[in-house]
């Protein structure tokens, strides 16, 4: 999942960030970054159609294949999960509020069994009901089957029992991680307590499907819709139409303003920045920001700055420090590491300001269990005390990987090999092909073997808590597409992270997170190096417009439009 920030105070009660005072309305001035903490042109005018376009594609419009965290947000449109994130800006965003059921799950067995109950009158597109057994097949089909292969697997992870897939076994009721004891109750069974569990109740792939309707990989082309709109058109790989859907009802979590929606797809990043710019455009469906040159007009234009946004986007990058390779065994030779850091260079690598924060946390600002704490200050006289503890006083030499197909990280690497320059730790910048990351830098025998004792990556958690972002980094190593790129095998880091899962409070779940965060930080073997930020535009065709924190981009369940004639001149 992905989020924002920018000057945020830090709610501690939450352990989440607070980019202005949660949900407020602004109305258009000069400011910048309006909508990251408030939203923009409050209206609840309906009408109208709301272009959106995409440079590529999206991966899958199948809820139960979605992996990318603008396709959940363009879901919501037309598939309701059984619960859902609030409908609001800045730290009232993450807050979890029931969606499809009437209220958030009812955990027994010390958080091992969740229970959920359907509203009354839900129907789908074509009228027909929705059922507590669509649910279940629902997630059988997204979790348990070859064929859909793009979304997390953490609901599977979660559940208790084994299931081959509804395509292989058809009789559902083998599915005993998810019971329905009658047409309005769902029930999951866990294999471990976690109080969490509503996070992934939130996901796409509790959006229903009935089994006669699932036309597997081509379900992605007409997903029978539960929301305000459904598909007229979808031309895979082109584009499609949403319209109104007439059984829609009963759903506080969605404005659902515009008449229609049309999305264009492998529309070129330039031309896209230009025409959002001409008003031409409503939004970049994916909320990748606009490109350097825009972005670049954009800041140095009054009026147009006055319309853009640069929140965090939950994606933190970094260097892990392979505990595997020589001399990073040694946690003292780690730290001399940390304390050289030159991350205002850094940050220059990637774009400066605009394109993200030092960080200094393992932890993005955008998720439960965020404390901003700086443990590594740049301090070349500590880089070589750590160094002389660690039995290297004239420095040692080591392999920087990094991805090629990564600008930004590239020239991060070069400005983080000049950084250990200073202290006598000598690095040698090697680019690695994107496809076989994975083989290469995901693999620790080839890490090894290669002496690729620093490997620069980025990572963003799949729901926006401190667990979900730090249980894949610390988790068991694997052979290959390994995401514990440091080797860090802690009990300690382990442990926190397996109780805080099963305490039901709160705010001791998120004590808990940055606990975990604290001691990543302690290996060494972590280095945060930007949390990033993405400059997105608004024209002034939009009205109701704030970044949602769940998903970093604009909530577009939200977005309406301003009546009247279309902008036509870039400002």
């Amino acid at each position: 999942m992905r989020g924002r920030f920018a000057a945020c105070a830090v709610l501690l009660v939450l352990g989440v960030a607070a980019c202005g005072g949660g949900r407020g309305t602004v109305r258009p001035g000069t400011s910048y970054d309006q909508a990251s903490s408030r939203v923009v042109r409050p209206s609840t005018a309906r009408g109208g159609t709301l272009r959106l376009a995409v440079t590529d594609a999206p991966v899958s419009l199948d809820p139960g294949d979605i992996g990318l965290a603008y396709e959940a947000d363009l879901a919501r449109l037309y598939a309701r999960s059984l619960v859902t994130y609030a409908p609001a800006p800045g730290a009232a965003g993450l807050r979890l509020v029931p969606d499809l059921a009437e209220s958030l799950g009812r955990p027994s067995d010390g958080g091992r069994t969740w229970t959920y109950r359907l509203r009354r009158g839900l129907t789908y597109e074509d009228g027909t009901p929705v059922r507590a057994r669509d649910v279940k097949y629902a997630v059988a089909r997204s979790g348990y089957t070859a064929q859909l292969t793009h979304g997390p697997r953490d609901l599977r992870e979660a559940l208790a029992g084994t299931y081959w897939g509804p395509y292989l076994d058809r009789d559902l009721d083998h599915f005993t991680g998810v019971t329905t004891p009658d047409d309005r109750t769902v029930v999951f069974h866990l294999r471990h307590p976690d109080f969490d569990f509503d996070q992934l109740a939130a996901s796409p792939q509790t959006a229903p499907v009935p089994p006669a309707k699932d036309t597997r990989l081509a379900y992605e082309k007409h997903p029978l819709s539960t929301g305000p709109y459904r598909f007229a058109r979808h031309d895979v790989g082109t584009g499609f139409t949403l319209v109104r859907n007439p059984h829609w009802r009963d759903d506080p979590n969605r404005a659902a303003l515009p008449d229609r929606i049309e999305v264009t797809e492998r529309v070129a990043a330039a031309d896209l920045d230009s025409r959002l710019r001409a008003g031409s455009l409503d939004a970049d469906l994916a909320g990748a920001g606009v490109q350097p040159d825009a972005r670049t007009a954009i800041l140095a234009s009054p009026a147009a700055r006055a319309r853009a946004d640069d929140p965090p986007t939950g994606l933190v990058r970094y260097a892990a420090l392979s505990t595997g390779v020589e001399p990073f065994g040694d946690v003292h030779c780690r730290r001399a590491v940390q304390y050289a850091v030159d991350r205002s260079a850094v940050q220059h690598a990637y774009g400066g300001p605009a394109a993200g924060a030092p960080a200094t946390n393992v932890l993005p600002p955008t998720v439960t269990g965020y404390r901003p704490a700086d443990p590594y200050p740049r301090d070349l006289a500590r880089a070589r005390r750590e160094l002389r503890a660690c039995g290297r006083p004239g420095g040692f030499t080591t392999g920087i990987a990094v991805r090629g197909d990564r600008p930004g990280d590239v020239a991060a690497a070069q400005a983080l090999r000049r950084s250990l320059a200073d202290v006598g730790i000598g690095a040698q910048v090697t680019t690695l092909s994107a496809f076989q990351w994975g083989s290469t830098a995901g693999s620790p025998a080839y890490v090894h073997r290669h002496g690729l004792g620093v490997l620069i990556d980025a990572w963003a958690a799949n729901r926006p808590t401190g667990y979900a972002f730090l249980r894949p980094l610390t988790g068991p190593i694997a052979k290959v597409n390994n995401p514990n790129l440091m080797e860090l095998s802690d009990p300690h880091v382990d442990r926190i992270l397996t109780e805080g899962a099963g305490t039901s409070d709160d705010r001791r779940r998120a004590d808990a997170w940055a606990e975990a965060d604290r001691a990543v930080m302690e290996s060494a073997a972590f280095v945060p190096l930007l949390a990033e930020k993405t400059v997105l535009y608004r024209p002034d065709t939009l009205t109701g417009v704030y970044v949602h924190p769940a998903y970093g981009t604009y909530d577009y369940a939200a977005l309406g439009l301003r009546p009247g004639p279309r902008t036509t001149a870039s400002p």
